[in-house]
């Protein structure tokens, strides 16, 4: 009998070990955590959804972000040969399973989505729902939960091919209609003024244009009005830049804010109209992804 105690004391003692190992690996939730959704077949990362998320960073010490690891591809043999739609289905679960993890972690955390281009249909799909016929999504739910739902301060997308002109939160020069949320999906979400869309009548992508150059433009042209509209809703949250109170996840931030004057892995070092550093830390180097945007990789 005492064999039987002892061997049940030593359990107990290696339970409470193995918690009080896992309790050290957690940190302090942050106050607001961005998730940022790169274009097609640009590498891992943020892709030029970097600059806004990048933004973000610096605006507000001690947020956190994270990339969407899905296809982000078209076909191309660069990106495994995935198909537009498998990618973009792919992307939306994606999504919806990130946001969804750091909330149920993180439940006091605001959050903040960026996607551009397929990155911003599959966050514009995850977050309006009301499927993507397009693409073979045929789900009209939202994949984000409520909880989750209530705690998206803002939501940007960029060149999104599922641009409407005419809606409020709409902004640029482009006035084709497209593929958008129903209505009945759009009524559900209890933070409907949200998000903001941007896109320019010259972009082949999200609108009817011609010149790929406007498509890769946005955060050089848009990113601090996007940044101000961000602000503007994580002031309407109460937001400020200290962390609230809980745990969250044990992963590191794939992004940090340039120091030193090199910039980070994942990080933006170059691009038309990028003031940033320029060098990466080491072991990482500078490679461009498009004329307007490179990354550390």
């Amino acid at each position: 009998m005492f064999k039987r105690i002892l061997s049940a004391s030593f359990v107990l003692l290696a339970l409470q070990a193995f918690a009080s190992e896992v309790e050290v690996e957690k940190r302090a939730c942050p106050n607001i955590h961005v998730f940022g959704a790169r274009e097609t077949t640009v590498p891992p990362g943020y892709g030029t959804a970097g600059v806004v998320v990048n933004l973000v960073l610096a605006a507000y010490p001690g947020s956190t972000s994270e990339a969407i690891n899905y296809p982000a591809c078209g076909g191309q043999a660069s990106c495994g040969g995935v198909s537009y739609a498998s990618s973009a289905v792919q992307g939306v679960a994606a999504v919806a399973s990130a946001v969804n993890s750091f909330n149920q972690q993180c439940p006091d955390t605001q959050l903040v989505l960026v996607g551009y281009s397929q990155g911003g249909q599959i966050m514009d799909d995850a977050f309006c729902g009301g499927g993507d016929t397009n693409e073979g999504l045929s789900s009209t739910a939202i994949p984000i939960s409520t909880a989750a739902l209530n705690k998206i301060a803002a939501a940007i997308f960029m060149g999104d091919p599922r641009f409407v002109h005419g809606l409020s939160y709409e902004v640029g020069t482009c006035q084709a209609q497209g593929v958008i949320c129903p209505s009945s999906s759009w009524i559900r979400l209890p933070q409907r003024f949200q998000n903001s869309s941007y896109c320019d009548a010259a972009d082949p992508y999200c609108c009817n244009g011609s010149d790929a150059n406007t498509h890769q433009g946005y955060g050089t042209e848009y990113g601090q009005a996007a940044l101000t509209f961000i602000k503007s809703k994580l002031s309407a949250a109460g937001t400020g830049t200290t962390s609230p109170t809980g745990t969250g996840p044990t992963t590191t931030p794939p992004s940090s804010t340039p120091t030193g004057g090199t910039a980070a892995h994942w990080d933006q070092c170059g691009g038309i109209g990028f003031t940033g550093p320029t060098v990466c830390a080491a072991p990482y180097t500078c490679q461009a992804s498009n004329p307007y945007y490179s990354q550390c990789l």
